[in-house]
């Protein structure tokens, strides 16, 4: 026969056991909408592909055409030249400039938006810096380390990646606005000073409102993604959500080592999709990050034939027209048109709006833009199936207590 006390205790655990079910069933439930919401959503790549009219050769054109106007530093004749240039060249897009005084310069933000008449109101905001840093100085060369340099993979090769993306976005049948950020004074930072990289996407984040954000997709970042050997990662700071839909689009198209791609040719070593090879950069994705802003950066890390990270050609005068290649401002290119055309960034934007994680990254690895960073970013969603393979033990261990309890009842 049971105590009165014994009662009560075994009603008190009772009433823990259904506490302790409804958490671990909330937590399986969490973890099951996580994993919905990162699922790839747009059309089957290779039911597009042949549309695609990305012309790399044009965009390879646009990159000599801006290095041979100069260093296109802040406030410089040839930075408003550039700015004037496409505006007139993407005539079918609404151009705004903003100024903003930093660090005793000004610099100049040029954004384009092209909105469809039947548009939802969303937003794929497609970024690239168009400054050139203002100094080489990672040059071997001593005596050139003062001195501006070309820029031609560092900031012409986004942009003309843009540019000649604006061409083809208004013949598609987009529902949704695009725009193109074209950001000032990212490459004007100091040494070991994080704080002055980047300036331009900050400003133009920073004055953007509630509604505004809310209503951006993907914000996409294109860097240094010219190079003849192109290969890139994921970067730290930026959307899982939007990483893993990158992956079927660069596949047909052939960027992945052991996936084929349309034709069923086995893909080339440019893109590594595995979230254990991110790398740690700041550059302008970090600001919309920080936002809330899913956002991702296309960079290629190393510069050159058999470069090390943040090696080879970058930050000195050898970073030439010559550099770059019209094949891999098409690989990059073509991905970013696929994208749209398989609407493979318009999601539900419930689901995956403010993936704000922050990574941080440690002084002696912030000592320079676009700072390498060795140690491995955990990624969260490799926690959820533990989770419910967790919540699936701890729902079978509540229930036997229970029939256990109600046996000692019993008895």
């Amino acid at each position: 026969m049971l105590t009165d006390g014994f009662e009560s205790k075994s009603g008190n655990i009772r009433h823990f056991c259904a506490y302790f079910l409804t958490v671990i069933l909330v937590l399986t439930g969490v973890a099951s909408a996580e994993n919905n919401a990162k699922q790839y959503s747009g059309g089957n790549p290779c039911d597009f592909i042949d549309s695609v009219e990305f012309n790399g050769t044009a965009a390879n054109e646009s990159v000599l055409w801006q290095t041979s106007i100069g260093p296109r530093l802040p406030g410089s004749n040839a930075s408003a030249q550039l700015r004037q240039s496409i505006s007139q060249n993407l005539s079918q897009w609404s151009f705004e400039e903003s100024s903003h005084q930093r660090d005793n310069f000004t610099l100049t933000n040029l954004v384009g938006t092209y909105s469809p008449n039947n548009s939802t109101g969303q937003n794929v905001v497609f970024v690239a810096h168009y400054d050139s840093r203002y100094i080489g100085d990672r040059d071997e060369n001593e005596t050139l380390r003062s001195q501006p340099i070309p820029g031609a993979n560092d900031g012409a090769s986004g942009v003309a990646v843009l540019i000649e993306l604006g061409r083809i976005i208004p013949s598609l049948d987009l529902q949704h606005d695009v725009t193109l950020f074209f950001t000032d004074a990212e490459d004007q930072g100091n040494p070991y000073d994080a704080d002055t990289w980047s300036i331009g996407a900050d400003a133009w984040v920073s004055n953007l409102t509630e509604e505004y954000k809310e209503n951006i997709l993907a914000y996409i970042v294109v860097d240094m993604i010219g190079d003849a050997y192109l290969d890139f990662t994921r970067v730290s700071s930026t959307s899982d959500v939007l990483w893993d839909t990158v992956t079927p689009i660069a596949a047909a198209l052939g960027m992945i080592d052991g996936e084929v791609d349309c034709q069923g040719v086995n893909g080339l070593d440019i893109y590594n999709p595995d979230p254990g090879a991110e790398r740690g950069v700041i550059d302008d994705h970090v600001a919309a990050h920080n936002a809330g802003i899913p956002a991702i950066n296309f960079i290629d890390l190393n510069y050159g034939e058999n470069a090390s990270f943040f090696g080879g050609h970058w930050h000195t005068h050898n970073d030439t027209a010559d550099k770059v290649s019209s094949e891999s401002l098409e690989y990059i290119g073509s991905m970013l048109e696929l994208g749209l055309r398989t609407d493979a960034w318009v999601w539900n934007h419930s689901e995956v709006q403010h993936e704000n994680i922050t990574q941080n990254l440690s002084e002696n690895e912030q000592n320079n833009n676009e700072q390498s960073v060795d140690e491995e970013v955990p990624n969260e969603i490799q926690n959820y199936p533990f989770l419910t393979f967790f919540g699936g033990v701890s729902i079978a261990i509540v229930l036997s207590l229970v029939v256990f309890l109600r046996w000692q009842i019993r008895d």
